[in-house]
């Protein structure tokens, strides 16, 4: 390539770097769902070990069709983060590298607080994308998977892969975080959304009975936010459905009575 169609090296190096980021975010979900996905796959074998919570089958055109919507949101959640550095905006990220600069405490407290920004700007921006001026261009694709299984996490429009992205400009901008506790939330993403997807529960039937469980999301609670389109808008947590009145009214009746396993004939 001659140098009047080189690309500038500002330029190169972001490219580079965006590549690098959709491929790290693509293998984190693909490592992430393949593994629960395992789980899944041997508990319909096995259905004396755990059973799901909808009866009906995930057909395997419902699994392709969340394959292919699922490679938009990759190639947004991988870019989003790049286009705002390409644009120098990189410089202005509360972003630190060395915990001593302001101690392990804090950097645990970090991560915690990263997990209640996000949970708090899901619930938010889904309720907001179940309204029904904005829910067929933002939030249908997504409520196609009426019962969920973990390829349905990423299976949605573009327009709410954004959204979803957008709380990345709190996260860097306004949080002080190190880079490790920024991968840890990354990961705790994934992976309690691709759990919430699952399609079977890990958490035992007593949860939303326990002082803390009532709080905490979960697959049950999830699924029957597919199953019904409404009610439990929360990510992690279940703190912002109950403070707003929007906890399904029969969340503990879900976990108490939700398919329990059969029971093996000992002979």
């Amino acid at each position: 390539m001659s140098d009047s169609l080189a690309l500038p090296y500002h330029f190169q190096f972001w490219l580079k770097r965006a590549g690098a980021s959709v491929w790290t975010n693509a293998m984190i979900y693909l490592i992430v769902a393949t593994l629960f996905t395992a789980a899944w796959l041997w508990w319909r074998a096995r259905p004396a070990r755990r059973a799901p919570l909808q009866q009906k089958p995930v057909a395997a055109r419902q699994i392709g069709r969340e394959l292919l919507a699922s490679i938009g949101p990759v190639l947004v959640f991988g870019l989003f983060v790049p286009v705002l550095f390409l644009f120098g905006l990189g410089k202005h990220t509360q972003v630190y590298r060395h915990i001593g600069e302001r101690g392990w405490p804090y950097f645990f407290f970090s991560i915690v607080l990263l997990l209640l920004i996000q949970d708090t700007w899901f619930y938010w921006t889904h309720r907001l994308m179940h309204h029904r001026r904005l829910f067929r261009w933002f939030h249908l694709q997504h409520h196609r998977s009426v019962n969920p299984n973990p390829w349905s996490t990423y299976s949605m429009s573009l327009l709410e892969a954004l959204v979803l992205s957008g709380v990345n400009l709190i996260v860097l901008f306004a949080v002080p975080a190190h880079l490790t506790a920024l991968m840890i939330a990354g990961w705790l993403n994934v992976i309690y959304g691709v759990y919430g997807h699952l399609g079977y529960e890990l958490y035992p039937p007593s949860m939303s009975r326990h002082w803390l469980g009532r709080w905490i999301n979960t697959a049950t609670a999830h699924n029957a936010h597919h199953a019904k389109g409404r009610h439990n808008y929360g990510y992690y947590f279940l703190i912002w459905d109950r403070l707003m009145g929007t906890i399904d009214p029969a969340t503990a009746q879900h976990h108490e009575t939700r398919p329990q396993p059969a029971q093996s004939v000992k002979l």
